[in-house]
């Protein structure tokens, strides 16, 4: 018995899990860049921190990798939806894994080391 209600309290939040994940990333839907793009596909986007260094601006990526994103590719916008940061470095980054053809293609100007940037986010009052 207790094994039965122990794998239906499992079963139930193995089933809630994917939803709250999809609610966290709701606020990115329809979130355009700079550009005009969208920025997001899926799981591309993400809260994280930035830093200023040396007067450029540097994002964490999700594999805790430090890059530096051009200031001219920043929409410096509130996220519709993003709850207020108690963190004055608050931002989002959109990204993917940049792959070979993406270092060598049309849109190589969107590989910035390891990453291909669809939309990075600083809102206002972070700086």
């Amino acid at each position: 018995m207790m094994n039965a209600l122990l794998r239906a309290a499992l079963g139930g939040i193995l089933a809630i899990a994917p939803f709250s994940a999809a609610g966290a990333h709701d606020i990115y839907t329809g979130v355009h860049g700079k550009n005009g793009q969208l920025c997001c596909g899926g799981t591309d986007c993400a809260v994280t921190s930035y830093r200023e260094n040396r007067g450029r601006f540097e994002f964490l990526t999700r594999e805790s990798q430090w890059i530096e994103i051009p200031e001219e590719r920043i929409t410096f916008l509130p996220i519709p939806g993003d709850p207020p940061a108690n963190d004055s470095h608050h931002a989002h980054l959109c990204y993917r894994s940049a792959t070979d053809s993406d270092r060598l293609g049309p849109a190589s100007s969107n590989v910035f080391e390891d990453i291909f940037l669809y939309c990075a986010f600083i809102p206002p009052g972070s700086i």
